[in-house]
């Protein structure tokens, strides 16, 4: 689960000793409910009981949860599905790492371009390719270690080179006009890229879509910034490490916190805004599930060294950046400081949205990446205007009252931005 990048790894042994100590407590008071012990007040019948609820609760719990936590996708709204077949290429890098990359739509069309975030693969863009493939070649690929991509010889996850994996993406999808968009990680590999990118290739970029990424280290840009950052050599990176040596205990940890639920619960809380479906829900939750610790750790610890403001001004492009309003992993202040050191930036807010407003507000997503390639690829043209206020515009889907886009003249707390 991507939670909220080196914050996750902490909730990852949290949420990971939670379930852990729910079925060992489970299976405790079962053994002693059956050998006639009582525990305080409770005799050895109300221990068994309790203790065969905590043991099915371990284990089953994710079927009450998911219903709980997540909504039913309202009639006449696309509900979240796996990707259909697409033309699929396997692109084989000098590291090692294989990369599995998925195109739809028309080859000669102009190409819009997806990574994913971290812990994610790209069927996270299900929503894009639905809205967006026909008019254009959509274009998703999974980062190395992920999906259906395999990693490197050396297990290395530094930003520089999943920008050149990035690089080797683009120049497989041919000569056509490409936009890049990024969720995550994936808009920091794409702001690292365009730091070392030749200027040949640079042209061939017609904007960039930002979606809930940050321009600096991650932890700096995180809901408890202010707590987390001085602990970053004491504690996150130290539990990053122990991540890795004790790979298999984390997986186990992982697998009992999906079946409890308490990945659902944790994804809920730190993810989304309390408005996505059982369907986004599940998705995000196995795909943490699926994740190697070991490649999740290594990549949260090349993040930490991640920083790409210098390279904000210099952006020769059209950018469009999108926040969430509410979003806990990647606060709106990065978004903010993005939007005013980058010279053709457009910034739009969604709400209510968390880390994954792209999912849960995808209507209004794919509408502001629909008008925003729109405008790059034929500038003649004008985007289809949204009912607006003087401060917010309100998207209608199917009949629904959609999200609100919150656009520039909205003030955000910028203080996480500051140097440490």
């Amino acid at each position: 689960m991507k939670r909220s990048d080196d914050m996750a790894l902490l909730l990852v042994w949290f949420f990971g000793l939670l379930a852990v100590s729910l079925l060992g407590g489970g299976l405790w008071l079962v053994h002693a409910g059956l050998n006639g012990q009582g525990v305080g007040p409770l005799g050895p019948s109300a221990v068994f009981l309790i203790g065969l609820g905590l043991f099915s609760l371990a284990l089953l719990g994710r079927f009450i949860v998911r219903r709980w936590l997540g909504c039913r996708t309202p009639p006449g709204t696309l509900a979240f599905a796996p990707l259909p077949l697409g033309t699929v290429q396997r692109l084989v890098r000098p590291d090692g790492a294989v990369l599995h990359v998925t195109a739809f739509g028309p080859e000669d069309a102009p190409v819009l371009l997806f990574t994913h975030g971290w812990e994610l693969s790209g069927a996270e863009w299900f929503y894009a390719q639905q809205a967006l493939a026909g008019p254009y070649r959509v274009v998703v690929w999974d980062l190395p270690g992920l999906g259906r991509s395999t990693g490197p010889r050396d297990q290395a996850y530094d930003l520089t080179r999943l920008a050149g994996h990035l690089q080797a993406v683009i120049e497989a999808t041919g000569p056509q006009p490409v936009i890049l968009a990024g969720h995550s990680i994936g808009g920091m590999v794409i702001l690292t890229w365009c730091r070392e990118a030749q200027a040949s290739l640079l042209n061939r970029v017609a904007g960039l879509v930002l979606s809930h990424t940050t321009p600096t280290n991650p932890l700096r840009t995180t809901w408890g910034a202010q707590v987390l950052s001085p602990l970053e050599r004491v504690l996150v990176k130290p539990m990053c490490r122990l991540t890795i040596a004790l790979s298999p205990l984390v997986r186990v940890m992982n697998a009992l916190a999906y079946l409890s639920g308490l990945t659902h619960l944790s994804n809920h809380l730190f993810q989304f805004a309390g408005r996505e479906t059982r369907e986004q829900l599940d998705f995000v939750s196995r795909s943490g599930l699926r994740a190697n610790p070991v490649v999740s750790a290594r990549g949260m610890l090349a993040m930490l060294r991640y920083d790409a403001r210098d390279v904000l001004p210099t952006l020769p492009m059209p950018v469009l950046v999108v926040g969430g309003d509410v979003d806990k992993v990647t606060l709106p202040a990065a978004s903010e400081y993005m939007r005013r050191e980058i010279p053709q930036a457009r910034a739009v807010r969604l709400a209510p949205a968390g880390h994954l407003g792209l999912l849960e507000q995808h209507g209004a997503w794919t509408q502001a990446v629909r008008d925003f390639a729109r405008n790059c690829f034929d500038p003649g043209l004008k985007a289809a205007p949204a009912a607006t206020s003087p401060r917010r515009s309100a998207l209608v889907e199917a009949g629904h009252e959609g999200p609100h886009l919150w656009t520039e003249g909205q003030r955000w707390n910028t203080g996480v931005m500051k140097e440490p």
